[in-house]
């Protein structure tokens, strides 16, 4: 399947963003985790960022834009390549919100 073909079949679109937020969660090993980092990419059903930690799929992280106080609950639906210490995640909103300020057609 081509490139074009699989971006004409997603739900929504995706617009390239650098938001800074802070992510944080529980790692399958029980230990606490919070980072800085930044989104990559927002869609209406989810994003795409950065992360050091090792995360894997179906874990729940709350994510918070460092320019607000609002936060919201995200499942972890894909896990990219590593390079170095960090990777990109795609997250999935467990329930819609407009949390990055981007507003998309119904």
């Amino acid at each position: 399947m081509g490139p074009g073909i699989k971006a004409s079949m997603r739900r929504s679109t995706r617009v390239q963003v650098r938001i800074p937020v802070f992510v944080s969660g529980t790692l399958p090993n029980g230990e606490f985790f919070s980072e800085e980092t930044y989104v990559l990419t927002v869609s209406k059903f989810g994003a795409r960022l950065k992360c050091s930690y090792p995360l894997t799929p179906g874990m729940e992280v709350r994510v918070r834009p460092k320019a607000g106080e609002e936060e919201a609950l995200f499942h972890v639906v894909w896990v990219g390549g590593r390079s170095g210490n960090s990777g990109e995640v795609g997250i999935q909103c467990v329930k819609a919100s407009s949390l990055f300020g981007i507003a998309f057609p119904d």
